[in-house]
Formats: C-alpha cells, sequence, structure tokens
C-alpha cells in the first residue's frame, strides 16, 4: 500500500512517515518545502498535487496553518487559503480513495465543563485554527471514504508548547497552579502516530474520532518534573474560585471572543468520551 502524508516534514508529518515506513508502508511523502525523500508540492497547485498523488491508494492529511511561530501573515484569508483551499484539493484529488483528515479539538470552541464530548457532540470554534478546520471538516465529509482525526494538543519529549501553556506562565522560569490541579487531555506524538498508522489496516468508516492520550495530563505532576530539572523555580498558585469568578467576569465584559477561549481552556478544560 502506497500512502501519501501532506505535511510531511512538520513535527507530525516527519514521525508519522517514519513509523509508517517503519510498518511496512510506502510513504509518498508531500511537502512545500523540499527535503530528502519529499516530493515539493504546494497543494494549491491541484494538477501538480493530482500527478504526484496518482499511485496513492490513501492519503493522511496533515498540513495546516497551526502554530502561530515565526510566521508573518496570520490573517483569516491565509488560514482559509492553507487550511480550507487547500485540503479541498486534497480531498478533490484522493476521490473515493480513503482519506484520514487530521483536525483539532479546538473545533468545539467554548466548553462548559459539564458533558464529555465526542464525534457527534455540535462544533462551535472561535479560533482561525479552529474556524478553518471546522470548515476543512466539512468539505472532507464530501469523500467518499473519509476518517476525521481530532487532535488533543500534540507533545514530543522535546517539542512540548502546546503542553506547556496549560501550566507555565512564562516557560522556563514561572509556573502556575489553579486550585489543587488541573486535568488536561493532552496526545503523545507516539499515540498520535499510531492512530495514524493503525487507521491505514481498517476498512473506511466514515466518523469523526477524538484522539487523545489514555491518562490526562494532571499538571502537579508535570510541575514537579519540571522543577526537578531546575526549571519552574516559581510556582504561581491560584484559588479556583478566584479564577472562575475573573472569568465568569471577563467573558461578560468581552464576550465569548479568542481572549477569552483561551482562559476557558484553563476554566473548563475539555473532556471527551
Amino acid at each position: 500500500m502506497k500512502v501519501l502524508v501532506t505535511g510531511a516534514k512538520g513535527m507530525i508529518g516527519s514521525q508519522v512517515v517514519k513509523g509508517l515506513s517503519e510498518a511496512g508502508y510506502q510513504v509518498i511523502a508531500v511537502d512545500r518545502i523540499a527535503g530528502e525523500g519529499i516530493v515539493q508540492v504546494d497543494l494549491a497547485d491541484k494538477a501538480k498535487l493530482a500527478e504526484v498523488a496518482q499511485e496513492a491508494d490513501r492519503f493522511i492529511h496533515l498540513a495546516a496553518l497551526a502554530h502561530t511561530a515565526g510566521e508573518d501573515d496570520l490573517s483569516w484569508e491565509r488560514y482559509q487559503h492553507v487550511n480550507v483551499e487547500c485540503a479541498k484539493n486534497v480531498f478533490e484529488v484522493a476521490g473515493e480513495k480513503p482519506l484520514l483528515f487530521i483536525s483539532t479539538v479546538d473545533v468545539f470552541g467554548f466548553y462548559d465543563g459539564k458533558a464529555p464530548v465526542n464525534g457527534n457532540t455540535p462544533i462551535h470554534p472561535v479560533s482561525k485554527y479552529g474556524k478553518s478546520k471546522a470548515m476543512a471538516e466539512e468539505e472532507c465529509k464530501k469523500v467518499k471514504h473519509y476518517t476525521i482525526f481530532r487532535f488533543s494538543p500534540v507533545y514530543t519529549e522535546t517539542i512540548k508548547r502546546d503542553i506547556q501553556k496549560r501550566y507555565y506562565l512564562k516557560y522556563p522560569n514561572i509556573a502556575y497552579r489553579v486550585g489543587n490541579g488541573t486535568s488536561f487531555e493532552i496526545l503523545s506524538i507516539e499515540n498520535a502516530v499510531a492512530a495514524m498508522v493503525g487507521w491505514c489496516k481498517e476498512e473506511p468508516r466514515n466518523d469523526i474520532r477524538i484522539i487523545k492520550n489514555p491518562s490526562p495530563m494532571w499538571t502537579p505532576d508535570y510541575i514537579k518534573a519540571e522543577k526537578a530539572e531546575g526549571r519552574a523555580k516559581i510556582v504561581l498558585w491560584f484559588p479556583r474560585w478566584i479564577v472562575n469568578c475573573g472569568y465568569g467576569v471577563l467573558k461578560t465584559i468581552l464576550g465569548k471572543n479568542e481572549k477569552t477561549y483561551l482562559i476557558n481552556k484553563a476554566v473548563h478544560p475539555l473532556k471527551s468520551e
């Protein structure tokens, strides 16, 4: 089986290419940036993508504008171009071949901390990233054989920015804890890769799944480990009731927007089935 992977040079893409190869699959590694073993393709060039994809049996679409570090243009137009229009090209090129689209739990938007969410829970994205991924999901559902994975925040042993913001105010010295601690759903790169490689063995289901670690992150444990490594020299403690009250006041004044959404993540961490 030949599996085409977009975003093959990224943090997740490079690891899934390796994982697929080790599992015995042939990989067509596609990225807009040239590299060893990489087929350089701008996903906006649908004709070239179609040419490269002719021999692919399955598609894993990872390429996206997600992290803002080092990015000059973070306009909605660019999010829409990269995460929706280019994704649509991949979906159309895939045709009737099985396709896995990597989305995000950010599509849920504000969470009230009550009932756990699942793949059928209505979504209300807030961030540009979440909104663009939600739009791409709708395009993906037009593919005959699709699967959508909504990833929890992904981390590696060396790249932990997506989880560090859950317990650091300023890395590496100033950490924070709310109440006795907070539980967050996260996803290791190993579990992310295992899920994607496992999908290649499945019959298409046309479903949406939330992908996360079996056990959540408990912030006091992570702060303790950071202190043991000489980081987190200052740990600020905030009573949970004060954080909840502050969040309620800010949401009343500012409404539901990207800034209050970030606080919502800390006050009501997403819980899924």
